[in-house]
Parts: C-alpha cells; sequence; structure tokens
C-alpha cells in the first residue's frame, strides 16, 4: 500500500503514540501532584480524647445517592467528601500532644464500609421507597476517630493530617499503580507497534495488529480513568456501595 492510504495509516499509528503517551504523561503527572502535596513523615499515635460531643477527635462523612429499579438492590453514588477535625489530644509514645481544629482526615476504608453496610431488613425497606424515586436517597456515611483509635500524624497541604491508616500505605500503591500504568502502556503500543509493522506491512499480520491497536486504545483511556480514581488520597476516594434487600 502507497500514496494517501499508506500516509493516512502512519498517521493514524503516529495519532495512537501520541495519545498512549498523553494518557501515561497526564497519570504520572498527576501522581507527582499527589505525592507532593501528601509525602510527609507520619508518626504514628493513640488518640485520648476529642472536642467532639462524643469525644470524637475528628469526622469524616461521605455523602451519597442511593437509587434502585425495584429489583431488590440499591446503587449508591458518592457526590461530596467532608471532614473535620475537632480537636484534642493524641498520645505520640509518653509525649502528649495537643490538636487544634482544622485540618485533613483520612479514614480507615473497612470502617467505612462497615458504616456505609445495610443495617436490617426495616431500614432497607425504607430506604429503598426512596430510592426508587427519580431524586433517590440521600444518605451521609460518617467514620469517627475516637479516644483509643490508633492514628498516624502527618502535615498535608491544608494543615495537619489525622489518618487512620498509614499514609505509607497510599503513597507505596500511589507509586506501584503509576509505575504500572506508564510502563505498561508504552510496552503495549511498542507490541502494537511491532505488529502493525510485521513484515509485509499492510499484510495480515499488520492489518490485525493495526485493529488491535484502535481495540486497546480505548482501553488504554479506561486504565488512565482507573488509575485516576485508584490513586485518591483516602480523604477523597470513591466509596459507592450496594444494599440488597435481605
Amino acid at each position: 500500500m502507497t500514496g494517501f492510504p499508506a500516509a493516512l495509516a502512519y498517521s493514524a499509528l503516529a495519532l495512537f503514540w501520541v495519545h498512549t503517551l498523553l494518557i501515561a504523561a497526564a497519570g504520572w503527572s498527576e501522581a507527582r501532584a499527589l505525592l507532593g502535596a501528601w509525602a510527609r513523615e507520619a508518626r504514628r499515635a493513640r488518640v485520648l480524647q476529642g472536642t467532639g460531643p462524643e469525644g470524637q477527635l475528628a469526622v469524616h462523612r461521605v455523602r451519597q445517592v442511593g437509587r434502585s429499579r425495584g429489583d431488590g438492590k440499591i446503587w449508591f453514588h458518592d457526590r461530596a467528601y467532608e471532614a473535620a477535625l475537632l480537636g484534642g489530644e493524641v498520645a505520640i509514645g509518653d509525649e502528649r500532644r495537643a490538636l487544634a481544629a482544622g485540618g485533613s482526615v483520612w479514614p480507615a476504608r473497612e470502617k467505612q464500609v462497615a458504616a456505609g453496610g445495610c443495617p436490617g431488613t426495616e431500614a432497607f425497606s425504607t430506604a429503598s421507597a426512596r430510592a426508587i424515586k427519580a431524586s433517590g436517597w440521600e444518605r451521609a456515611v460518617e467514620v469517627a476517630l475516637g479516644p483509643g483509635d490508633a492514628v498516624w500524624l502527618s502535615e498535608g497541604p491544608d494543615g495537619p493530617l489525622v489518618a487512620a491508616e498509614d499514609p505509607t500505605r497510599w503513597r507505596r500503591r500511589v507509586t506501584a499503580l503509576t509505575l504500572a500504568l506508564v510502563v505498561g502502556l508504552v510496552l503495549g503500543a511498542a507490541g502494537l507497534t511491532a505488529l502493525c509493522l510485521w513484515p509485509p506491512v499492510f499484510g495480515t499480520v499488520s492489518k490485525i495488529g493495526a485493529f488491535a491497536a484502535l481495540v486497546v486504545f480505548n482501553l488504554f483511556q479506561l486504565f488512565g480513568k482507573l488509575h485516576h480514581e485508584a490513586i485518591q488520597p483516602p480523604g477523597v476516594r470513591g466509596l459507592g456501595g450496594l444494599w440488597r434487600a435481605p
């Protein structure tokens, strides 16, 4: 194949590479910005007391909307994330430290999942009657950090960070997922390019490679979206959820 059809094919391959590298660069840039904002040394501590109504040091909420099709399931979608460091006192080893109000809060995933679970048949029936409406059923999944809870203290872009999970684990996850995204996209694109240029160019194998590149390109975009969602800090990571009829 020569002339305009060949030029068009090579242009499409070049465009494939441009978009692939843009997706990889966007993922790398976002991860770098997040790590730069939250990559501070964390110290483990224990909550002694908080200034909240029930002694809470910090509270985190995920506001959600639940919708149902009347099939015995309610699907929840996140609408907003709210956090409040109320202030209190923590122990770091033998040292006692007072924390003022204001800062960031990272909740523990397992506590969020437990708090968002269906408490029983009556609660499901009440929620289902509202969730089937177009506006859905609004709720807030709330978790708190109080006396006796283990926390990690660090610094964030908006002041002190109180985390129920070691921030180091999150940073390692972000690094690993970002490396997997960038390396995977480049190696995948290189392999598909080799197929596209397999001699004879525009032969059977070459055409299969071109078709595969077209299909996989959409998957690359999906991988970029999934990477974005997976590397978000615990304070704003997606919760979602599903209730089934008991």
